[in-house]
């Protein structure tokens, strides 16, 4: 995905799905990365609590 930061850059983007007993999908987050997969990244990612709530 394209993403502007002062420039237009190319960033991966990580979206966390939850997929409940009956098999209903809801997305739990999403965060342009900045192209490193490593632990403490991923650690920051699963920690981070959501930003917006369903209604």
């Amino acid at each position: 995905m394209k993403i502007r930061q002062g420039q237009v850059a190319n960033r991966p983007v990580y979206v966390v799905v939850g997929i409940s007993l009956d098999g209903g999908r809801d997305m739990l987050g999403m965060w342009a990365g900045t192209g490193g997969e490593g632990a403490k990244q991923w650690a920051g990612y699963l920690t981070t609590p959501p930003t917006s709530s369903r209604a």
